[in-house]
């Protein structure tokens, strides 16, 4: 018998990280979609099995919406010199991260208990400032990470994964 494996899904608001669940659950009655960010709000589990083997645990996550404001809260109150997970734990037992970030909050911890993230890109969008904060805070939860593209239908994806590829992050899908 093997050990499942756990797999939070996380991303910017509303780049379809419910859907892509749907998708590989097959269950289209899986969380809430809504073309409107902050849709999911907690965390939901969902479980791939084989008969009575368990094989994956995946983790629909919160957008990611104040990612900046959590790497500024990171810089000005932990050090540069403690590593990324150990800033991250700090960040987790402070006040803002049960309120003003309360969301993100919840991503990083998902992060923290899992095996590695599944990152939702919406290749529509340009690569912005935002999207390079919540990769660096997500690197410092010290877990592999995946980047995988949502609408990708006549997109040119040469500046994402450049970008990516600038964060050794050379896989994705």
């Amino acid at each position: 018998m093997t050990t499942p494996l756990s797999l939070a899904v996380v991303g910017h608001t509303n780049t379809g990280k419910t859907s892509l669940l749907r998708t590989l659950l097959r269950d289209s009655t899986f969380g809430e979609v809504k073309n409107a960010p902050s849709t999911t709000r907690h965390v939901e589990e969902a479980l791939i099995n084989d008969g009575d083997d368990s094989l994956v645990y995946l983790y629909d996550t919160p957008g990611l919406e104040d990612a900046g404001g959590v790497l500024d809260w990171l810089e000005t109150h932990t050090s540069a010199r403690d590593d990324g997970i150990e800033r991250i734990q700090q960040f987790l037992s402070n006040h803002e991260a049960h309120h003003e970030f309360n969301q993100e909050a919840k991503v990083l911890r998902q992060v923290m208990q899992s095996d590695m993230a599944m990152y939702v890109i919406d290749a529509r969008e340009p690569v912005l400032d935002k999207y390079k904060d919540e990769l660096t805070i997500l690197s410092w939860c010290a877990k592999p990470i995946m980047p995988v593209f949502n609408f990708t239908q006549n997109q040119d994806l040469t500046a994402w994964t450049n970008m990516l590829a600038r964060r050794t992050l050379h896989v994705y899908a």
